[in-house]
């Protein structure tokens, strides 16, 4: 889905620390998560970014939902 202009920077940029804080994750987690699983960010030259908006819709995106077997009585 394609972001109006003016929307792209309407939240600052997080860091990698600020990222693994909000995520409550060491930051070499995080770095595995970009790594291996997908973890949306952006490269400001060597520096990975992080939005709080990408962050929460992975979160959402990669939450397991357990199924509880009910068994009539």
């Amino acid at each position: 889905m394609a972001t109006p202009d003016h929307q792209l920077l309407a939240e600052p940029l997080l860091n990698a620390s600020e990222a693994a804080r909000l995520l409550r994750v060491p930051r070499s987690t995080l770095y595995e998560l970009v790594r291996s699983r997908g973890l949306p960010h952006v490269r400001v030259g060597r520096a990975l970014r992080f939005t709080r908006a990408d962050l929460g819709q992975w979160v959402a995106e990669n939450t397991c939902k357990s199924r509880h077997l009910v068994r009539g009585t």
